[in-house]
């Protein structure tokens, strides 16, 4: 078997020591592009900040959105509590409050879940207060932004009821297809589905279809069985003009 010959390393190669010339190389090499280095190394601490600080607000926005819905969300509640104890004056100051901060958070946060929410509580306190035509136009613009579905049918609901409230041929006629649409795109026994039925046999009875009326008013009571005053005055009347 043969044996391999060993090189021979000259005085020169034994004296060099290879971890300390690889250390002087890479320091030969960080002076050389010390200026690059620098650069990149700020750039990347400033990246890292930036992104920390866009992080930090947008959980920020986040918290405060919904702080202001919620806060809409009491002022309402509290608002609807006080008029059924009959204090107006009380309930319509924290009405009005319940809508001014729930239009504001829509426009200081219009891509957040709880300011899209807030359209439709201030489009609720709108309609109690007649501004019909201010809701109308809010809604519109709203749905134009595709809100996603859910809030899409509670905001067509809400728009079908400002625009019979408003009441002209065009807007029942407009009201009544927003109805039909809900019904088409909601579960069956939702409260939208009680709300758009509800809504269909008012615009109807308005329309002399009073057979029509009664059905849908029926189909909303399979839902719920209201029994409140209005609703046994609202049968009675379409039996004596259905007789």
């Amino acid at each position: 078997m043969a044996h391999r010959t060993r090189k021979k390393f000259t005085k020169s190669e034994l004296k060099k020591d290879p971890v300390n010339e690889a250390l002087m190389n890479a320091l030969v090499f960080l002076q050389e592009h010390i200026r690059q280095f620098i650069i990149g190394g700020v750039a990347l601490i400033v990246a890292i900040l930036v992104i920390q600080s866009l992080s930090s607000n947008a959980d920020r926005q986040d918290n405060e959105c919904l702080a202001q819905y919620y806060l809409a969300g009491q002022l309402y509640n509290m608002g609807m509590e006080n008029l059924r104890y009959g204090d107006i004056e009380t309930a319509i100051g924290q009405l009005q409050s319940a809508q001014q901060i729930a239009r504001n958070n829509y426009r200081t946060y219009p891509g957040k879940e709880s300011g899209r929410r807030s359209v439709i509580l201030a489009a609720k306190v709108g309609i109690m207060f007649g501004m019909n035509s201010e809701v109308i136009t809010d809604l519109q613009g709203f749905m134009a932004a595709d809100p996603g579905k859910y809030l899409m049918n509670s905001a067509s609901l809400h728009l079908a009821i400002a625009l019979e409230n408003r009441g002209s041929a065009n807007d029942m006629a407009i009201a009544q297809n927003l109805y039909q649409n809900i019904l088409e795109n909601t579960p069956e026994h939702s409260q939208l589905a009680w709300e758009s039925y509800s809504g269909l046999s008012r615009i109807l009875y308005t329309l002399n279809d009073y057979e029509a009326s009664r059905a849908n008013l029926e189909a909303a009571l399979e839902i719920s069985q209201d029994t409140t005053q209005f609703v046994s005055y609202q049968i009675a009347r379409l039996e004596m003009e259905m007789n």
